[in-house]
Order: C-alpha cells, then structure tokens, then sequence
C-alpha cells in the first residue's frame, strides 16, 4: 500500500496489491477475465512466460490492451524484459508510450540494472509528453546477488513502489530446494521485506506454483501474510482470492483496530498516555497500527 516518493515525483494514490495476476502477453484473450478476476493488479508479461519468437507479437498485444482495455482501476503492470536483452529496449520504448501504472524490472541484481532503466523510461517519458515519474517501478528480486543487496535496489530510484520476491529463479542459483514450510525461504523472504519497509516500499511475496493443492496454496499465502508481506503475486484466477482474503484485515482485526482508536482517544482526553485495553498494552505504536489496519481496510471496501 505504500508508495515511494522523492525526485520529484508525485505521489500516486495508495493501492493495495494484495493479489497481483501474471498474463502472458501471448495470450490476449485471457487479460480480460484476469481484469474481471478480482485481482488488485494485471501483470501482462513479456519475459519468462513469453518464449522468444512469440516477444514481438506478444509486444503488440500487450500495448493495444493497455490502450483499449478497461481496467476498472486495477493496476496495469508490465513486466519487461531487462535491459541487457535483445527485447528490453525495444520493450520500453514500445510499452512506456501505452502509460502503464508500472513496470516489473526483472532478475535485477545491481543498482545499474535499476538506474540504467529509470533513465530510459525519464527520456521515453519526456518524448511522449508524459508527467516525470507516471510509470513505477516493481523491482523483482530472484538473483542471490539481488537478494543480499535489497537495501540499496529499494533506494535505487524514486519510481520504485515495490519489491517483488522472486522464489522460482532463486532457488535454482541457490541450488535450494522450495519446501511446503517455506523454512528454506526464510532468510530471502525477511531480507526482502526489510529492504522494502526501509524504503517506505510494498513488499509482494512470490507466487505458489502448485494449482491443484488448496490447502498448500492458503498455507504458503499465510506464510507471507503473517511475515508481513503487503500481497502476493499469483498465477492463476483461482488464486485471486485467497490472496485477497488473507491479505486484507479480518472483521477481527478491523474491531480491534476501532476499539484501540476509541480506547486511546478517551485516555488522551484524560491526560494519559498508554492504558490497558482487555489485557493489553496500547501506545502510540499500537494506535499507528491500528490507523493502517483501518486504512487498509477501507481501500479493501471492508470499512
């Protein structure tokens, strides 16, 4: 929900990205029923799921979508192909024009990958006669070396919005193994989310890739929910909503949230400044927590 500011830019609105659904650009039909499947944002991709003769073609579908689909304000993300690859440019100077809300940076690794980027998209920006700043950055982290220098991607620039955990390319540089406790994504997962809320940023867990196990699929999305994760990337409709679900606050935490805010107001008017609610200590921490909980909350449409 956070978003990152600085440079220059404006602010955008707040968003929450509690479920973020992967397109591949080669397949158009499907961003219509990923718009209508619930998800807080669309990423129309243009690199894994794209094999290389099908990147143009995928390319051109991606842009006519962005001008011609109504996303009923879900986030439009692109995922590009980096910079270093035969596709990268011609992917920006193509997709920055069509104005998406952001673009997934992919497997970046050093703080050029993320400057080198940034300067493009300032020119591509400044050429199509747009506001400096209108297109974010979702970094994805899934390099070892990505991982250990998180902190210095997140303040890499001032588009950035978000960190985006990558497990899948991961594992294979670490030659680990992805379990169903998540224990060995343990250390991957806190750096990230560390480097994210340094930053101010969102921090967006990665996808399940199992389809037909839903049990594993609300145990390793609560994994992320409980760490702290603000939403998930997912890759399929049917994982929408369990994203939605565990990333939102609960009717539980929603009351508990007004009845601190209630709670503490009265103990301020009193000359106080902490109290006991039921058991528990409140402060002035517990009532930001509880302002965000209530703001999360009512983007969610839940209050």
């Amino acid at each position: 929900m956070a978003e990152a500011g600085g440079g220059g830019f404006p602010l955008p609105p707040m968003r929450l990205r509690r479920s973020l659904l992967f397109v591949p650009g080669s397949t158009p039909a499907r961003i219509p029923k990923a718009v209508a499947s619930g998800a807080d944002g669309v990423i129309l991709d243009l690199e894994d799921a794209v094999p290389p003769p099908r990147k143009e073609a995928a390319r051109a579908a991606i842009v006519a979508a962005l001008r011609a689909v109504e996303f009923r304000g879900r986030e439009r993300i692109v995922r590009v192909n980096a910079l270093d690859t035969p596709w990268g440019a011609d992917d920006l100077a193509a997709v920055v024009p069509a104005v998406p809300d952001a673009l997934v940076l992919p497997k970046v690794s050093a703080v050029e990958d993320v400057t080198q980027a940034d300067a493009e998209v300032s020119r591509l920006e400044r050429a199509a006669g747009l506001v400096a700043g209108t297109v974010r950055f979702h970094l994805l982290v899934e390099t070892v070396t990505g991982i250990l220098d998180a902190r210095e991607l997140a303040r890499s620039s001032p588009r950035n919005a978000a960190l985006l955990y990558g497990a899948g390319d991961l594992v294979r540089e670490t030659r680990g193994r992805l379990v169903p406790s998540r224990a060995t994504e343990l250390y991957a997962l806190s750096h990230v989310l560390f480097a994210a809320r340094a930053a101010g940023l969102d921090a967006i867990d990665s996808p399940c890739f199992t389809l037909d196990d839903a049990a594993g699929l609300e145990a390793h999305t609560r994994f992320g929910a409980e760490l702290g994760y603000d939403g998930k990337a997912v890759i399929h409709p049917k994982q929408v909503e369990v994203a939605n679900r565990l990333f939102s606050p609960s009717a539980e935490a929603i009351a508990e949230a007004r009845q601190t805010l209630e709670a503490y107001a009265q103990a301020q008017a009193a000359g106080a400044g902490a109290l006991a609610l039921e058991g528990r200590f409140i402060d002035a921490v517990h009532v930001t927590t509880a302002r965000e909980t209530l703001a999360r909350a009512r983007l969610a449409g839940l209050a």
